[in-house]
């Protein structure tokens, strides 16, 4: 199947940047926090590429600490520690959280992110088409053969790493969807980020190699689960 999918690319720039929960904690879903709206009907399709979310200066190195004051932290005033002019870059995908191109760039624009300002410097888009499995097929062919786990690859189109990235992660937060109300747990393995080791045990057991584009998915039962 081919599933419609939207990358984004955002570089802020804070003139003070704060040690701020809504961005540096569970930093792997701060987009989808910031991007929270009424006109999004599904605010899990939001997928967040950057891991690590890492302020750098106009040459891209870390910034060093620029100073101490106070600061508003969840209803308190604390004393926290900020950088000055630092820059942040988040990269993102959204397959399908009904929010538009145009509403993306306009809930960016607001440039403010709790009590931070910020200027947008940067807003890039692209729409992506991604020829992936049917996500309700697969999970039902690793339902089938799960005794009491079951293991398949899955080959994605050759993508620069962040598209590919998004896809993983794509079909990663759909399997768990399904496989979570049945008790069941998924993992994935992205073949190029294995060690050698581990990428030939997973190959032995499929009886096939892998490519730089390969991804294996494990289903466990809840049983099974427990004993890994």
């Amino acid at each position: 199947m081919v599933v419609e999918s939207d990358f984004y690319r955002v570089r802020l720039r804070f003139k003070r940047l704060f040690a701020d929960p809504a961005i540096f904690e569970d930093q792997k879903n701060a987009v989808q926090r910031f991007l929270v709206s009424p006109l999004a009907s599904n605010q899990i399709a939001i997928y967040q590429i950057t891991d690590d979310i890492s302020p750098f200066d106009n040459v891209g190195k870390s910034p060093d600490i620029a100073g101490t004051t106070r600061y508003v932290h969840r209803g308190r005033v604390v004393r926290s520690e900020y950088l000055e002019n630092a820059n942040v870059t988040l990269e993102y995908a959204d397959f399908g959280s009904g929010l538009s191109p145009s509403d993306h760039q306009r809930l960016w624009k607001r440039e403010k992110w709790g009590r931070m300002s910020f200027d947008l410097e940067e807003f890039h888009h692209e729409h992506l088409r991604i020829e992936i499995p049917a996500v309700p097929e697969l999970y039902d062919m690793l339902r089938a053969r799960a005794e009491p786990t079951a293991l398949v690859d899955v080959e994605l189109p050759e993508l620069p790493d962040s598209f590919f990235r998004s896809a993983v992660g794509y079909l990663e937060t759909r399997l768990k969807q399904l496989a979570e109300p049945e008790h069941k747990t998924i993992d994935v393995y992205v073949a190029r980020d294995l060690l050698p080791e581990e990428k030939t045990a997973l190959e032995k057991r499929l009886t096939r190699p892998s490519t730089q584009s390969t991804i294996f998915i494990l289903l466990s039962k809840a049983e099974a689960a427990a004993q890994l």
